[in-house]
């Protein structure tokens, strides 16, 4: 409850502030987890250090991580200023780049997968669906303290999205896909179940089967989404090329091949950009 009411309080506060006073302070704050939080801050340093070898200095390292850990609170405080957002003309602060790939897909009437990243403001591409005019869905990760868990639940439904249950999913996205519905799933981060080892940054990675799997048994079009906060002009929301669904393969050989493919999107936006991306989890700790 504490947790709750903490929230609670902080966006209310957050929402009584401008934006850019409110982002800074989500900035420092996320830049002072980065030195209290050891157990991650060492993550993250060890996942940087994987990733990127001897390609860049220590010094480049800790500053990667440090503004990815800022990035946290940038995104904390833009959550909390989603009724904000809502009251205002919101459709303004977005530029959407390859909306003409989208309703393409959604013109074979088999539905979309968004294979999505932490990365950016990710929780912002909820504002999607209603931007372009169709149904999306995420399955979420239930948070344990419940009454934050219904804060972080009852936002996305505002920000436009529906929410299927974490359990017993696979029945109800399927049938969303079959109505022609979006659903989007993250695929970056370690997956205990449903995974496939894929290489990510040269490395095997415990990677959720989950998009490849529904993308085959459904026919929908996989499309990579990517989000970018822009200081003068809002938020770029980026919609990929279809990854290749292809044909002719066993089923865990396609499903190989197009969570190999979902990887190497996933890990070009990342290196573009390394800043952006949640580092300080194990993504490359063995699954189980």
């Amino acid at each position: 409850m504490f947790s709750y009411l903490l929230l609670k309080g902080a966006g209310a506060v957050i929402r009584l502030i401008p934006a850019s006073a409110a982002r800074l302070i989500g900035k420092l704050l996320g830049g002072a987890v980065f030195y209290l939080d050891r157990r991650h801050r060492r993550i993250a340093l060890d996942n940087l250090r994987g990733a990127f070898g001897e390609s860049k200095s220590d010094k480049e390292i800790r500053s990667i991580a440090r503004d990815s850990f800022s990035q946290l609170g940038f995104n904390l405080v833009e959550f909390l200023r989603v009724p904000v957002i809502n009251s205002k003309d919101w459709r303004s602060i977005f530029r959407v780049e390859g909306a003409d790939r989208v309703r393409e897909a959604f013109r074979r009437g088999r539905g979309i997968i968004f294979v999505l990243a932490h990365f950016g403001n990710w929780e912002y591409l909820g504002f999607s669906p209603r931007l372009l005019g169709f149904r999306g869905a995420a399955v979420g990760q239930d948070i344990k303290n419940p009454a934050v868990d219904g804060l972080v639940k009852d936002t996305r439904e505002a920000i436009g999205l529906e929410l299927l249950p974490k359990f017993e999913v696979s029945t109800p996205i399927l049938t969303y896909l079959k109505n022609n519905g979006a659903v989007a799933i993250l695929a970056d981060q370690r997956a205990r179940k449903m995974n496939i080892e894929a290489d990510f940054f040269g490395r095997p990675a415990a990677t959720t089967a989950a998009p490849a799997v529904f993308a085959l048994k459904s026919g929908a079009a996989l499309i990579p989404a990517f989000i970018y906060h822009q200081k003068e002009s809002g938020y770029r929301i980026i919609f990929e090329p279809e990854i290749e669904i292809p044909s002719g393969l066993r089923l865990r050989e396609a499903v190989a091949r197009v969570t190999e493919g979902i990887n190497a999107v996933i890990e070009a936006r990342i290196r573009e950009e390394p800043r952006m991306w949640l580092w300080g989890h194990r993504r490359w700790r063995p699954a189980g």
